[in-house]
């Protein structure tokens, strides 16, 4: 008997599963806030696909995610970085101002640099060392926070100014505490938010925003300035007491008259001086002269000068303030000796003696006058030869 076999086939049924994802068009309307606008943005169809095989089964997943579609990948305002999801970043600021030697007129807003500028902290000739920057936010939020970079001009490396100090310092030290808010950059007790520069020197400046992370903004325009260079400055000129604006030229000499023991004689001219410095400790005056007194070549006799009530000693010469002013920083003030008022005169002599200074601060047109009185006594020696040479020096502390 002849048998059949019949063998049973198994039919392996390799299932093939696609699991697609719809594709799904996301349509936006004008999409704004307080630190972006995306006009016109759509959201399309893209990803790709991805195939596995596992245990005889094989899978392909085809993924469309949603994507940004718009054209503009940047602007002044905003900037859409690579990648899916899109990320949006910070406006780009703006500086409103960078200065260290305006005078006269500030693009800066502080109170304490308008309306005539740095020489209003710094002193004449501006700043040799440090700078005043504000940021204008360009809409970014209050809570916004911003870096300042800062490299000398001609060099392409970019370096920050720290957070805590206002120094400049590396990109190896620079972190996220050198990043502050527009009211406390520009909230500094002093004014300036920019220290340790060198003088002569040019400098560009940017900024950057952050508001959250990964949002840090492309830099601001580049803004530039040049600080200036360490300086004194020191005029006399001789004129009456209605002379506060005077100036005249060198030789300088100053006319007693004639001396007599019933009362001080008083010069008709004043001299007249002029200061200012940048230096950040301040200015000093100081006075001294040829013979200590009043020197008479053919008898040999010096009316002495000594700190003194004329109206009551026998006799003496010496010098005595009468005014000051500055238009900015100081004060301009005089030193106790010479301050007195009426005939006390200070005396001076072949030692320097300080006679006027700025405060311990820079100043800006600083102007003061001083009297020279004179008294004999009656056994004084007579003569029309009496004189006396006065040098005046200053000296900063930068």
């Amino acid at each position: 008997m002849k048998h059949i076999l019949k063998t049973n086939k198994l039919i392996l049924l390799i299932l093939l599963i696609i699991v697609t994802i719809l594709s799904q068009t996301i349509y936006a309307e004008e999409t704004n806030s307080t630190n972006y606008s995306i006009e016109g943005a759509s959201f399309g169809g893209g990803g790709g696909q991805t195939d596995t095989t596992n245990g005889g089964n094989e899978y392909s997943i085809f993924g469309l995610i949603g994507e940004l579609s718009d054209d503009r990948i940047e602007s002044t305002n905003y900037r859409v970085l690579p990648g899916s999801p899109n990320v949006l970043v910070a406006n780009v600021p703006e500086i409103e101002c960078f200065e260290t030697t305006s005078s006269g007129t500030t693009s800066c807003s502080d109170t304490d640099i308008t309306p005539d500028g740095m020489v209003m902290l710094c002193g004449t000739s501006g700043c040799y060392d440090r700078a005043r920057i504000e940021i204008d936010p360009q809409d970014n939020t209050t809570d916004t926070l911003y870096s300042i970079q800062i490299k000398e001009s001609g060099s392409s490396t970019w370096r920050y100014v720290d957070g805590t100090t206002f120094i400049i310092e590396d990109e190896a030290t620079h972190d996220i505490n050198d990043y502050l808010t527009e009211t406390t950059w520009e909230g500094t007790t002093s004014s300036f938010n920019i220290l340790g520069l060198k003088p002569g020197t040019s400098y560009d400046a940017q900024i950057t925003a952050l508001h959250g992370d990964f949002t840090e903004s492309m830099p601001s325009p580049v803004s530039t300035t040049t600080t200036g260079l360490p300086s004194l400055f020191f005029d006399i000129d001789i004129d009456t007491a209605s002379g506060t604006t005077s100036e005249t030229s060198a030789p300088y000499a100053i006319q007693l008259g004639v001396l007599n023991p019933v009362s001080v004689s008083t010069s008709n001219n004043l001299i007249w001086f002029d200061l200012g410095t940048n230096a950040i400790s301040g200015i000093s005056m100081f006075v001294e002269d040829d013979y200590s007194g009043l020197q008479s070549p053919t008898s040999l006799y010096t009316i002495p000068s000594l700190d003194s009530d004329l109206s009551s000693s026998l006799e003496g010469f010496g010098l005595v303030g009468n005014t000051t002013s500055e238009t900015y920083i100081g004060p301009l003030t005089v030193e106790s000796a010479f301050g007195n008022g009426g005939d006390i005169v200070g005396g001076i002599s072949t030692t320097p003696v300080a006679i006027y200074n700025s405060n311990g601060g820079p100043l800006h047109n600083g102007r003061g006058s001083l009297f020279v009185k004179a008294k004999t006594s009656t056994s004084t020696p007579s003569g029309d030869d009496y004189q006396d040479e006065i040098t005046f020096t200053i000296t900063g502390t930068f």
